[in-house]
């Protein structure tokens, strides 16, 4: 962690048919600020309101 600074890692699940063979999962963003993550966030809630995100932070 540089500067104390939290990291996340944010992964993303859809229910689409496309997504079956990888058991939902659209992708996994590692090592976000949390302005990073946020936004991200945000950019999906709009972009893609069938998606659904688990942001954890990291060790």
């Amino acid at each position: 962690m540089a500067n104390g600074e939290r990291l996340y890692t944010v992964k993303a699940f859809s229910n689409a048919p496309e997504h079956a063979p990888t058991g939902g999962a659209v992708y996994i963003v590692t090592d976000l600020t949390e302005a990073q993550k946020d936004a991200l966030v945000a950019r999906e809630e709009e972009q893609h309101p069938d998606r659904w995100l688990i942001a954890d932070v990291q060790d």
